[in-house]
Formats: structure tokens, sequence, C-alpha cells
């Protein structure tokens, strides 16, 4: 985490430089299969700082986090498409573990709207991005949804990182941290809300994905097969 630092700062003190669009594009694209590059970080502060003149314009910057982490995703789908998930360390034990499982149920019965909420959760979207290509998902359905998403995604970043520097006007430090913190907690209410109203309008297919998580973990993680089939979605 030491090196991610280290090049958050970089990219903050480039500012409205070129290279800190460049830097910025570059870690969207890694933070789509490596979960230590948290990139709404850097977004949310470059888009708080051009409210003081100080960051990129936010056109080009909303466009290259957009394209960036669509390209992202569409890696981390091939990774999980042609590498077995026993190879991932992150995702063969304890919390990768649990979130790859689910996600693979998940998207068999209800894909889109799974895939586009979890472009807000940092590990969940990795999980799940991977676990679509795992699974067989349509690429084309996955590509439309991801597109939308990332885009939804990039807009978001930089509406945050706008709106705490107004509100924190003269503290840019403060805004910035702000931005952050605003982007956890909506990754974070993002994900208890799918999953509630999956409870609530519906419970037998929340239920049966429920179970298939628990099966599919059983047999993809503890020397079962690979996949659990291919959907046609």
């Amino acid at each position: 985490m030491d090196i991610f630092y280290s090049i958050q700062d970089w990219v903050i003190s480039a500012g409205a430089s070129p290279w800190a669009l460049l830097a910025t594009f570059a870690l969207c694209i890694v933070d789509g299969f490596f979960p230590p590059f948290p990139s709404e970080s850097i977004v949310i502060a470059l888009a708080a700082l051009t409210v003081s003149s100080q960051g990129p314009n936010l056109i080009i910057l909303w466009a290259v986090a957009a394209v960036g982490a669509f390209i992202g995703d569409q890696v981390a789908y091939s990774i999980g498409k042609w590498i077995p998930v026993k190879k991932i360390p992150f995702l063969n034990r304890g919390r990768g573990a649990r979130a790859y499982a689910r996600a693979g149920a998940l998207l068999l019965s209800h894909g889109p709207v799974f895939i586009m909420a979890a472009r807000f959760i940092p590990i969940g979207r990795i999980a799940v991005n991977m676990g679509a290509g795992s699974i067989g998902y349509r690429r084309s359905t996955f590509s439309v949804v991801d597109a939308l998403s990332s885009m939804m995604w990039a807009a978001y970043s930089v509406a945050i990182g706008i709106g705490a520097a107004h509100i924190l006007e003269g503290h840019p430090l403060l805004a910035m941290l702000a931005g952050i913190v605003g982007g956890i907690i909506i990754g974070v209410i993002v994900s208890h809300l799918i999953t509630f109203l999956q409870k609530r309008f519906f419970p037998e297919r929340y239920a049966a994905a429920e179970k298939a998580a628990e099966e599919w973990s059983k047999n993809h993680l503890d020397g079962g097969a690979d996949s659990p089939g291919t959907t046609h979605l």
C-alpha cells in the first residue's frame, strides 16, 4: 500500500498536468483486476482540485476514468475466463473467496444489475467481473452493461470530488479526504441496498442464489469443478 500512496501523492501533485491524466488512466485499468489500487481516491482527489483550478478538465477526467475502468473490467473478465480461480491468491481464501462464490451465483440469476452495482464496490467488482468470465457470461452483454456502469462510476467519482471541494472550500485536503470517505460509504450503501432489494422483492431467487453460492464455494474452492456452467444471458 505504501507504493499506492506514493503514486497517489504524485498524481495529486501533478494536478492539471497531462501526466496526472495518464497516471489516472493507468490506475483505473489496474484497479479493475488488482484490488490494492482503488482508483476512486485518485479520481475524487483530482476532481476536488479542479474547484481551485489546480486539476484537469472535468470532462476529460471523466472520460479517462470511464475508459480506464472499462478496460480494467474487461481484463478482469478475461482473467476469469482463462485462469482458474485457485491460481488467483486474493480470490481463493477469506473475504475474496466468499465474494467470488456469491458473485458467480448471483450473476446466474440477475447479472446486469449485479454487474452495474459491483462497479461501485472495489473488491466486489473484481470478484463479479472475474466471475462473469469464469462462468461463461456472454461477453457482449457484459460489455454493454460494463460500459454504462463505468460511465456512471466515473461521473459519480467526479461529482463527489466537486461536491466535497465546494462544501469544504478553502480546505482542499479535507475535501479530498471527505470525497474518498464518501465514495467508500456510497459503495457500502449500494452493496447493502442491492442485498435488501433482493431479499425484499426476490426472496426465492435470493435464497436460491445464497444456496448456490454455498454449493459453488464448496465445489469451486475445495477441489471441485472450475465452473458451474455457462449462462446465456
